[in-house]
Order: structure tokens, then sequence, then C-alpha cells
């Protein structure tokens, strides 16, 4: 890849130690010739990747997924300065910035082209999901119901807590924590996982892409709520049927030339 001239620093001032982390990111960056753009305003500010050849969150996850939509826009690829628990997408350590930073701004790295799911609902509007989308019923702690179809045909009625419809990337999330499979980052398929199913042959279901899957809202006192990467998806709440799929958009994610996503999962995870 072509050396780094400008990247923009996005820092989420809610995780501890954020803020320092960025200075020392941006100082490493202007040491290098390399244009900086650093931003502590979180969510950032529309526009505000426009132009860069490369951005770093600092923060976890949640902070990378709200960069999204920006990034797609712009085609700008992101890589995650962790400081989270548990993410698995924000893979660079900020204890050994130097060290790893340097390559990346000499070009050395991979980008990853991550598959995203969209949701249409039926008033046609549309939004995209770089981990999962997740509907619910309207009301905590009261059991929803749903039909789900492939096409023209019915996959299965659900009455459970709600579904997850994961990609490949947000297998390792709300997915596992489901009792969904994990899927490679690579592999073009999308996961559905019922929540706490009030049925023992309910199990998680993996679909192709190029599939469409339609999701409509049984007997439920209330509108389900949609959330899209544990955010709100809709507002106000959407007209169903939903409409799930996967996206030809992807997500340009950033990676070290050494990165292994087993040995995330192994670390991640705790395997042996």
């Amino acid at each position: 890849m072509n050396p780094l001239r400008s990247v923009a620093i996005v820092s989420n001032l809610t995780k501890s130690g954020t803020g320092e982390v960025a200075r020392i990111l941006a100082e490493i960056c202007k040491n290098q010739g390399v244009e900086v753009r650093l931003t502590e305003e979180f969510p950032c500010p529309a526009g505000f990747l426009k132009g860069m050849d490369a951005c770093f969150s600092v923060g976890g996850d949640g902070t990378l997924l709200n960069i999204l939509e920006e990034a797609i826009v712009h085609e700008v690829p992101v890589a995650g300065v962790g400081l989270g628990k548990l993410g698995f997408l924000a893979t660079l350590p900020p204890d050994d910035l130097k060290k790893c930073l340097l390559p990346l701004l000499q070009g050395d790295f991979h980008v990853r082209r991550r598959s995203l799911l969209a949701c249409r609902e039926a008033g046609g509007s549309e939004k995209l999901a770089l981990n999962d989308f997740v509907i619910k019923s309207g009301i905590a702690g009261r059991l929803g119901r749903f039909s789900v179809f492939c096409g023209s045909e019915r996959v299965a009625d659900y009455a459970s807590d709600g579904i997850v419809f994961s990609t490949p990337t947000g297998s390792t999330a709300y997915n596992l924590a489901a009792g969904g499979p994990i899927a490679h980052p690579e592999a073009e398929v999308m996961l559905m996982t019922p929540i706490s199913a009030h049925s023992l042959t309910s199990r998680p279901l993996v679909f192709p892409s190029g599939i469409n899957l339609r999701i409509e809202g049984g007997e439920n006192n209330t509108l389900p709520h949609v959330s899209a990467d544990g955010g709100e998806a809709f507002s106000p709440s959407p007209y169903f049927p939903l409409e799930i799929f996967v996206s030809s958009k992807t997500f340009p994610l950033m990676e070290t030339v050494d990165h292994s996503h087993f040995k995330v999962l192994r670390n991640k995870l705790k395997w042996g």
C-alpha cells in the first residue's frame, strides 16, 4: 500500500486514557511528516474523514463502529487502538504504539473489506450494520413473536426475547453471547440466532449472501425495537415487515500485515 500522508484520529473521551493515547498517536504521525486531523468530538463530525488516507479510532469497538458511515462514504480505511476489554475490531495495542504504527504509516498494512448487513423497513428507510441487527419486543422482559421468510418461503415462527442477525465480523459479539457460531470474517454469510427462544429446537441458522430475509412482527403488543450495532436503528420505530440482507457496500478495515484472526480469538476467548 502507499505510505500515509494524512490521517484522522477520533478519540472517545468516555474511555479512560484515550486523550493521552490520541496525543501520543498524533505526535508520532507528525514526527513522520504525516498530516493529522484530530477530534475529541464523539461521534465525529460529518465530513471529518473526507480527504484522509486513513483513520485511527481510539477507544473500543464501539468507537470504531461509530465511524462506520463516515468511513464508507469517504472510502477511508479505519484502524482501532483498543482500550476496551473484549473488542475484536480495535486491535492496535496502546502500550506499544510506535512499534506497530510506523509500518502502517509507511504503507505496510492490509485493507480488509468487511461485509455489512442492510436492514430496510417497510417505509423505505435503510440502515447498515458492521456487527449486527437485533430485533426485540418493544417492552423489556416481554416475549416477542416474529416470523422469518427467505424469499417467499417461511423459515420459522419464533417466540423469543429477540433475534440477532449478524455478519461474520459480528459473530463474536451479541451473536456469540446468544449461542450462535463464530464465522471467519471473510465468509460471505449472514447468521441468524434466536435469543432465549421458547423452543428447545430453535437453533442458529447460516444463510449465504445474495438472499433476502423478511421479518414480520407477530402478535406483539408494542412495536418491536430494532438496534444496529448496539444503537437505535430507526427513529421513530420501523414499519414491519423488515428486509435484511448482505449489503453491496463494505467497510474498509485496516490491519497490520501480521494480523491473525485466530490469534485474536485465542487471546480474547482464552482458548488454549
